[in-house]
């Protein structure tokens, strides 16, 4: 996954402005309102849970094939990729704290 400096600077700037609102933007829900899933949507969402976890979560073809470059000695990372998502890196967190 390539993560771009414009990228970097949006998720920091959306951060602070959250940062900002702080709890003032809270909303106060009613009470009485209530949530009932029929027995259908619970069946679906088991349905959607099995099928979840009966695939696998990452690409097995990609992750076979990066170890098998890694073995073979020929995967390589250019040093300013791994100088970029170090420095932006560095830059969320800094924001962050």
């Amino acid at each position: 996954m390539i993560i771009s400096r414009a990228e970097i600077r949006s998720a920091v700037a959306a951060y602070r402005s959250v940062k900002r609102k702080s709890s003032v933007d809270t909303l106060a829900f009613d009470t009485a309102d209530s949530f009932e899933r029929s027995e259908l949507a619970t069946a679906m969402a088991g349905l959607a849970h099995a099928a979840a976890i009966s695939e696998p979560f990452y690409r097995k073809d990609l992750v076979d094939d990066l170890q098998r470059r890694i073995a073979e000695g020929r995967y390589f990372v250019p040093t300013e990729e791994i100088v970029d998502k170090l420095l932006g890196r560095l830059i969320v967190e800094a924001a962050v704290a």
